[in-house]
């Protein structure tokens, strides 16, 4: 897979290399691999506008580690980029406005390219929801629990049931 960061060039127009490379340009929202573009209306934070432009080099938007790759953010006319790390619970990446008539990129060895059509938007890191691991004397508790409510439900279902046969029936003395 080709990819912008390895075939551009100094000075090289990052514009037209992607329409080589038919690199889809999206206005909305979109995913690559961890990282979420959000449109800034559909984000409902953070409005600042960013005032930092790309480098020509890009941006780092998310550094891989232990292995993983880098998503860099590339630009080709009026693109600014702000750093809001930890903003929204910690998965707020930055905020990215591209001017009208220019398009960034999001550049990934596994994922590809994406173009991000002009607005403003969010980027975030998505987050993964596991499920809840309990350990066995965690789960022993949880279960002895749920018997022990059982057994006093059944106990307060039978003493209902007693005190309505016992109001119903009439014992006669000899």
């Amino acid at each position: 897979m080709e990819l912008l960061s390895t075939v551009r060039a100094d000075g090289a127009d990052l514009a037209r290399l992607a329409a080589e490379l038919d690199i889809p340009t999206i206005a909305g929202l979109q995913h690559q691999g961890d990282v979420s573009v959000l449109p800034a209306a559909m984000a409902g934070e953070d409005d600042r506008r960013p005032e930092t432009p790309v480098p020509a080099a890009g941006v780092a938007v998310v550094r891989g580690g232990a292995g993983g790759h880098t998503h860099l953010l590339l630009a080709s006319g009026d693109v600014r980029y702000d750093a809001r790390e930890g903003a929204a619970g910690g998965i707020t990446l930055g905020v990215l406005e591209v001017g009208d008539g220019a398009t960034a990129w999001l550049d990934h060895p596994e994922h590809g390219n994406t173009g991000i059509a002009p607005g403003r938007y969010v980027l975030r890191r998505k987050r993964e929801m596991a499920p809840r691991v309990l350990d066995p004397g965690a789960r022993r508790k949880r279960d002895q629990a749920r018997k022990q409510a059982a057994r006093e439900r059944a106990a307060r279902e039978q003493e209902v049931r007693d005190q309505a046969w016992n109001a119903a029936v009439r014992f006669v003395e000899d």
